[in-house]
């Protein structure tokens, strides 16, 4: 008779026990695969920051560039205005004399660009200002429609409205 008591009282215990273990390994499956997008969302972060000063460097040398040429024209150019004339020449397409900015755009990924914009100044011995410098989208954002939704009604006619 003592052995029947005894095993009725194992049960209890090892049902919570059991229960226990079970909601252990659900919460550390959940804080692995929390810990596993937070990784990932932070890899995708350093990679953009990364991009995006590699591409700021690349647009701080194209304003060097641009300075350094406008300090030479300064120098030497005798007179003023030949100054527009010979910075068209020496930045070409960069060059826009009608509004009198120097303008590129430095290609990124996912569709982006850093675009820079200078105002080239000859007082002094030569400056040039920055009036733009951002990154822009070069593409259209489009939302992509193409998958069929299931709006509730069992005739197509549902989905054109007729």
């Amino acid at each position: 008779k003592q052995e029947i008591r005894y095993r009725a009282n194992i049960g209890g215990p090892s049902l919570i026990l059991i229960f226990i273990v079970m909601c252990l390994v659900t919460f550390g499956m959940l804080s692995l695969s929390a810990a596993k997008s937070q990784r990932e969302l932070a890899e995708r972060n350093a990679s953009a920051v990364k991009e995006y000063y590699l591409t700021d460097s690349e647009g701080e040398e194209f304003y060097q560039m641009v300075l350094e040429e406008v300090k030479e024209i300064k120098r030497s150019a005798p007179e003023p205005g030949d100054y527009e004339e010979l910075l068209a020449q020496e930045l070409g397409d960069y060059y826009l004399p009608e509004e009198g900015i120097v303008t590129t755009q430095i290609p990124m990924a996912h569709s982006q660009a850093l675009s820079i914009e200078l105002s080239p100044s000859f007082l002094g011995e030569g400056q040039v200002w920055v009036r733009k410098w951002k990154v822009i989208q070069t593409e259209d954002y489009t939302v992509d429609t193409s998958m069929p939704v299931y709006h509730g009604g069992e005739s197509d006619n549902q989905e054109t409205g007729k």
